[in-house]
């Protein structure tokens, strides 16, 4: 059974040991007395493991390559300072994921209205299958 637990509910420094993993798109490993005992993974992964949990089988994941990019260029704008072709970049990548973001909606319906179509196809192939085996014992 899977327990879900929000982010306020942890110290500050477990919530930041969490973006880490997260934003790096890594695992981390917990120990107890030196010996392994569970292990917090991106959510890619775990859905990998559990692809149809409800609603989150469906849920829409913004492009990594855009996320990473725009992290990258946030952390230098607040540690160095960004080029002015790095803010242009910056504000390009704010704009991509923002129509991302917006489509969410629109993927999440052509999604699920995909697998029912999937589901229907399988369905009528099944009818289909079993009308032909009926004819041939007919015969």
């Amino acid at each position: 059974m899977n327990k879900t637990i929000s982010l306020d509910q942890l110290p500050p420094q477990i919530e930041n040991l969490l973006r880490a993993s997260w934003e790096g798109h890594e695992s981390l490993v917990l120990e107890h007395n030196g010996k392994p005992v569970a292990a917090i993974v991106p959510m890619d992964e775990y859905r990998k493991w559990h692809p149809d949990e409800g609603e989150n089988a469906f849920e829409y994941e913004l492009p990594t390559d855009l996320l990473e990019a725009y992290h990258k260029l946030v952390d230098k704008k607040f540690s160095t300072g960004l080029t002015p072709q790095e803010e242009v970049e910056l504000t390009q990548l704010d704009q991509h994921l923002n129509d991302a973001e917006a489509a969410q909606p629109l993927i999440q319906s052509m999604q699920k209205h995909a697998a029912l179509r999937d589901e229907n196809w399988e369905q009528r192939f099944e009818e289909i299958v079993t009308k032909l085996r009926e004819l041939r014992e007919l015969m």
